[in-house]
């Protein structure tokens, strides 16, 4: 019965220890990893949420970027950082959720070397066409496509990328099968797109608003379950004829796993705070992201979720990195 007791108190006393150091938190700057270049929409979304984070919590908030491997090498100095919450990292479907079915030497375990802090916000993808293409809208598209015999041509941004994957979900819930074109990033995919090169290409709104805007490409279809308010007159792809289509590039906040669950909650309360401010909302919607807010424990879920999802999807379609 002591040893019991011994051993509630010194539960009860690890807890009150957690709580006090959570509470706190943070004691020194913090680090935010951006795993991409500068001027993305990763890079772009972290450097909104700096400076508000920094206020919320009183330290200033540091972005660096760590590029290289599609996004893997930044992941990974978030992995092997110390749990204390003062290295944080933003997590995208590239690395963190396609990562395991893509690298068979991934130098982290994408659940468990990570502590889900709250998702941020998605953007939409875009079916995108050329202006001299004839498809003026997603079933003459796959009419087309079905005339042609499977000769088309669908761009991505690289083997693996997050355009390819959701452009095989595409086929997948289609039917039809498209001639995979992998480019070096989505800028020289759109550019042959623009240029009568290839025929289609899936990807982020942030990337190919310009163009649509600048009459260099025509967008068919938005892939989210919801219209983008950045684009009012293009319709879903559900709506065009493709049930329960609803795919997008979505980002969230993590930290090194093993971190403590009253720290997770406390930066998680700080996430959706800042969140809520209408300028933020505002700068997001300007990158064509709706914001999304979630607890700990949903944001987890929805990796898990996501990871297996992708998983089947690289499976099936046979995908292998360049």
């Amino acid at each position: 019965m002591r040893r019991i007791r011994r051993l509630l108190l010194t539960g009860a006393l690890c807890a009150v220890a957690n709580l006090a150091y959570a509470q706190s938190y943070p004691t020194k700057p913090i680090k935010l990893i951006v795993p991409f270049p500068p001027g993305g929409n990763v890079d772009l979304s972290a450097r909104i949420l700096a400076p508000e984070l920094s206020k919320e919590l009183g330290q200033p908030f540091f972005v660096e970027n760590r590029a290289g491997a599609g996004g893997t090498l930044g992941l990974d100095a978030v992995a092997k950082a110390a749990p204390d919450g003062h290295t944080l990292g933003i997590a995208s479907p590239v690395n963190h959720l396609a990562a395991p079915s893509l690298y068979p030497k991934l130098p982290y375990d994408s659940i468990r070397d990570f502590t889900p802090i709250g998702l941020i916000a998605s953007v939409p993808m875009v079916l995108a066409v050329g202006p001299s293409s004839p498809a003026k809208s997603v079933g003459e598209l796959l009419a087309l496509a079905r005339a042609k015999n499977g000769s088309m041509t669908m761009a991505s941004a690289g083997s693996g990328s997050g355009n390819h994957i959701v452009g095989e979900l595409f086929q997948d819930a289609t039917g039809v099968k498209f001639v995979h074109v992998p480019y070096k990033g989505s800028a020289l995919a759109n550019n042959d797109l623009a240029g009568g090169h290839v025929d289609l290409h899936i990807d982020q709104l942030s990337s190919v608003l310009p163009l649509l805007q600048g009459g260099r490409l025509r967008a068919l279809a938005v892939t989210t379950a919801r219209r983008s308010p950045l684009l009012p007159n293009v319709p879903t792809l559900a709506e065009s004829g493709v049930p329960d289509f609803d795919a997008s590039t979505t980002l969230g906040l993590v930290m090194p796993g093993r971190a403590d669950p009253e720290l997770a909650k406390r930066l998680n309360a700080a996430l959706r705070n800042v969140l809520q401010r209408p300028a933020v909302r505002e700068q997001f919607a300007r990158l064509g992201a709706e914001v999304r807010e979630s607890t700990p424990e949903a944001y987890a879920q929805f990796i898990r979720t996501e990871i297996a999802r992708t998983a089947k999807i690289v499976r099936d379609a046979k995908i292998t990195l360049d």
